[in-house]
Formats: C-alpha cells, structure tokens, sequence
C-alpha cells in the first residue's frame, strides 16, 4: 500500500505523454483557423472561478436562518489546519469515556482537591461552601440564580466591585469548576429551553477556563412533603432535568456528579431530617453531599 501513490503518479505522467503531440497540433489548428481567442478566454474565465475564495461561499448565512449573536459565540474561530488535529486527538484520547454516566466512586481525595475549585450556583451551593468542610473553593454562587441569570446578574464581589459569575470566573485560573443550577428554572415550564440555556452555559464556562475540569451535578431532590404542596417544586420533573443534565454532559463531553443520589431516599425525596425547609439542607445534609463529592472526582491524568 506504501507504494500505491507512487504508481498512481508514474500513471499520470505517462498519460501526458501521449497527448503531446495531439495537442501540439490542436494548438497549431487553433492558431491557423482563428479559435485561439475563443479558446483562451474559455480558459481563463475557467481560471477566475477557481480562484474564488471558498470562504465566501462558507460564510453565507442560508435562507429563513437566524444569525447567533455575537455575545454568545465567545469560543474562538480558527482555520481547520489548526484545529482539526487537535480535535482528532481529543475525540481518539475520549472515546471510551460516557461522559453521559455519572462519575463512579472511588477514594476520598484529600482537602486541597477544592483549592483550585470553582463552584457556580444558587443558594443551594452556598450553603454547601457555608456548611460542609469544604475549604478553599471560590464561591461564585447566590441564591435564586438561573442558567441565565449566572451570566447577566451581578452579585459577586470581586476587588471591590460587583461581576456576574461567570466574569467573576475569568479572573483566575482553577482546575475544576462545579455547577449546579436547575431548581429554580423547574419554574419555566419549558424544557427545551433550560437544555438551550445550559448547553450555552457549558460553552462559556469552557472558554472562560479551557484547562479546567468541568463537573454537572444532577438537582438535589425535595422532600416527598415539598414536592406534593409545592406549584413546580416536584421531585418527578427534578427527574426529568436530570435526564436532560446527563445528556448535556455527553453532548458537551464534561464530567457529570449524581449529586442527586446521594441524598434521595425512600421515592428518590430528600429527607425531612435532613432540609430546612424541604428544599435546603441542614449542616448535616450538605455535609453528606460534601462527602459524596470527595469520592466522585476524576484525576487530571484520566480522559
């Protein structure tokens, strides 16, 4: 097979040899008859077209399509000389991973696993960064934000003034970073659009901290007693996002945390032992989830 492209080429030439004299004397036809004009411009009008930039044609937006905003296209456009290897070897190095299968349980790592770790979310994660012996994490979190409002309100303090979290996560550089948003949007009544939302999200949250490890938590469960009183807080569509959580997480090839699991009990509901409210946690119950989070991880050396 080595040696395939070789012939191919000793073909070609031998080829063109035995048109040489032929086309000598269609030249000389050409020239005597007075065509020799006609042909030429043939040729080079031929010429012109091949000559177009293919990227004008790329760049054409098709008909009845709604152009993406620039604000939220924020990865970088690079030639397909570039990047296309470098995705070729992410794709070979990551094809035996299901992203889309929570992380499994392993060894507890050590305190300072959370010291380059980035947690987004609402208030449900502050209280985990509050309660629990998590040490060291940056908390970009507060309480009602959304998979949109993470990007629009600003609530972080940062130096002084106030960012959004995601500009509050571009201000350093961290090895992994945790969401866990969802429960608040159960409210929108629009599945279609949370998946939309949150797969945006993942986008900037990658280009923001390209190095880093981005781990999806599935939505903590309600108590069995919220879940049948509440308008939208019921623990059948907690189900339903976590499903389209798990999608996201093999679409977009991130790390996915069944934090879920490790407080759903009897009907897969929170405990009331273990909530305040029936939604947020005692001491004891962030702890738990703290826990579980320790023995979840994937070591920087594995896909």
């Amino acid at each position: 097979m080595a040696y395939q492209p070789k012939r191919c080429q000793r073909r070609r030439r031998r080829g063109a040899a035995h048109f040489r004299l032929p086309a000598a004397v269609l030249l000389l036809v050409l020239l005597l008859t007075g065509s020799w004009p006609l042909l030429a411009a043939h040729v080079s009008a031929r010429h012109d077209t091949d000559d177009l930039p293919l990227q004008k044609v790329e760049r054409q937006q098709p008909a009845g399509e709604t152009a993406v905003p620039l604000e939220t296209l924020v990865l970088p456009t690079v030639s397909a000389s570039e990047e296309t290897p470098h995705i070729q070897e992410e794709a070979v190095s990551n094809q035996n991973y299901d992203f889309s299968a929570p992380v499994p349980e392993g060894e507890a790592v050590e305190d300072d696993w959370f010291q380059d770790a980035a947690f987004l979310g609402d208030s449900l994660t502050d209280g985990l960064l509050l309660y629990s012996d998590i040490r060291g994490a940056a908390n970009l979190s507060y309480k009602g934000l959304t998979v949109q409002s993470v990007r629009t309100d600003a609530v972080i303090r940062v130096n002084g003034q106030k960012d959004t979290p995601l500009e509050a996560l571009k201000q350093k550089e961290y090895g992994k970073v945790y969401v866990l948003l969802g429960i608040n949007e159960l409210g929108w009544y629009n599945d279609q659009r949370f998946y939309n939302s949150y797969a945006q999200l993942i986008d900037l949250v990658r280009a923001a901290q390209p190095e880093a490890q981005i781990y999806l938590q599935t939505l903590l469960p309600v108590t069995a007693e919220k879940s049948e009183s509440h308008e939208w807080l019921k623990n059948e569509k907690i189900a339903v996002y976590n499903d389209l959580i798990a999608q996201l997480a093999g679409q977009k090839e991130v790390y996915l945390v069944d934090a879920h699991a490790a407080l759903a009990e009897d009907k897969d509901a929170l405990s009331a032992e273990k909530s305040t409210d029936g939604v947020h946690l005692t001491k004891s119950g962030y702890q738990c989830w703290a826990d579980y989070l320790r023995t979840h991880t994937v070591s920087p050396e594995d896909p």
